[in-house]
């Protein structure tokens, strides 16, 4: 069966709701951004574990119905790491110690893997789970800008007084403002969750848009990511301003994306060959905010690899003990894309890019006919750029990590879909752009199309 095949079976979502985002969909992304817990014994139970646990085996009965669609390789790949995990824990840390931990892992990955994989089916979800995101960053707005002026945490201030929520961290403040934290556990995290809508904001929401609302949409957007005045949000920024500039400009290229390829690989290959620094470290030293923190990326790096391959199979798991220079104090570890080597080996590393990747090299390759579609999937592949680039320089964890994995499954309804399955949404009201995108689309040119010919 090929890729673009699907079941012949009706997708039960689908069926069930064509222009709707399905609850528990709305539960999960609301709950990111509500810093509520409780405790049950030692285990602390957020808004979005709580949606988690309740559709988990709704989800998993529903995924392996059929009806969502054939079972793929990122649906193995995303069990393959729990298991592997799970197994890399009890190993070096033994079963007792680690029941909560890996009880907590499953609900987090495969959980939020299956809240998007199953009920983010359609065209239409996708557009009112992007639409969905960008309405909350319009709530935070106001005290996104009193916390960059003031410093004072508004929304973690009004959440207290209704339980257990996250510290305000103390921030130092940059550029003459203070990093804004908002309803997370860390003030990166802010930057991280609305630094990477700006594809889903500008390819998805922007869809029939005038150029003045896509434009003001993603400005705004770009400043609440930006508010976080840190690094690591700034690269997923600038990773997507870069992608969505590449293809505005060059769209009327065919092989845009194969010249931005091959671009890629030959500064690469030239700063490998004749820079003193590591194309890796080349990269970190322009996105980090100071060169302290640059170093520091790099010792991460350097040091972070090395655990890797000295601990290959199983890994360190959880206690930080990764060897390290005598001055770096703490066992942090700043680079997402490291740490499940580090901690649960290599096979566990391997594993997340081929979740990453399975879903992201097909849904690129894919051609689609549907102008929408593709535009949908152009603000998919955009917003994954952004996190696979934040994920070298940060780490993601709590409602951050996900946001990850759920935004990676919000992306393979693209692999399912068909052509003939399109519909408008009623709520695309503004007709203004040019009707020239309702013509039959290809992956690789927007001017130049031609009409398909009438069938007979």
């Amino acid at each position: 069966m090929s890729e673009a095949s699907i079941t012949d079976r009706p997708s039960q979502v689908h069926a069930a709701a064509s222009f709707k985002l399905p609850l528990p969909a709305v539960l999960f992304v609301v709950g990111l951004v509500i810093p509520l817990f409780i405790y049950i014994g030692p285990m602390r139970l957020s808004v979005y574990r709580i949606v988690l646990l309740i559709f988990l085996f709704p989800a998993i009965i529903t995924l392996f119905s059929g009806k969502v669609g054939k079972i793929r390789t990122p649906d193995i790949a995303i069990i393959l790491i729990c298991i592997w995990s799970s197994l890399a824990y009890f190993v070096v840390h033994g079963i007792a110690p680690m029941i909560e931990r890996v009880g907590i892992l499953w609900v987090e990955t495969w959980g939020a893997y299956l809240i998007a994989r199953v009920y983010i089916r359609t065209p239409e979800a996708f557009l009112k789970m992007s639409r969905l995101f960008f309405l909350i960053a319009l709530v935070l707005l106001p005290t996104t800008l009193i916390e960059l002026q003031t410093g004072q945490n508004i929304v973690l201030e009004f959440f207290d007084k209704f339980g257990d929520s996250y510290t305000d961290k103390p921030k130092e403040r940059r550029l003459g403002f203070d990093r804004v934290q908002g309803p997370f556990s860390h003030p990166i995290h802010f930057g991280v969750f609305f630094g990477a809508l700006i594809g889903l904001v500008f390819y998805v929401i922007g869809y029939r848009a005038s150029w003045i609302g896509r434009g003001i949409r993603t400005i705004l957007i770009t400043f609440i990511g930006s508010a976080t005045l840190s690094s690591g949000p700034l690269a997923a920024i600038t990773a997507q301003v870069f992608f969505i500039s590449w293809d505005r400009i060059l769209y009327a290229l065919r092989s845009r994306w194969k010249l931005l390829i091959f671009l890629t690989v030959i500064a690469y290959i030239a700063i490998d060959l004749y820079s003193n620094r590591s194309p890796f470290e080349v990269f970190i030293s322009y996105f980090a905010m100071n060169g302290g923190t640059a170093y520091n990326r790099i010792i991460i790096w350097v040091w972070g690899t090395k655990s890797i391959w000295e601990n290959p199979i199983f890994g360190i798991g959880t206690s930080g003990d990764w060897e390290r220079p005598f001055f770096v104090n703490s066992s942090s570890v700043d680079m997402f894309w490291i740490v499940p080597g580090m901690a649960n080996g290599i096979p566990a590393w391997a594993l997340w890019f081929i979740l990453f990747f399975s879903i992201f090299v097909p849904v690129a390759r894919r051609k689609i006919q549907s102008d929408r579609v593709h535009n949908y999937r152009m603000g998919y592949l955009c917003s994954m750029m952004g996190l696979f680039a934040v994920g070298w320089t940060v780490h993601f964890w709590d409602s951050i990590y996900v946001l990850l994995v759920f935004l990676i499954a919000s992306g393979v309804w693209i692999l399912d879909w068909r052509d003939d399955q399109d519909q408008s949404d009623p709520d695309h009201t503004d007709h203004k752009e040019n009707r020239q995108s309702e013509l039959p689309y290809s992956r690789f040119t927007r001017r130049g199309v031609q009409p398909t010919k009438p069938q007979s």
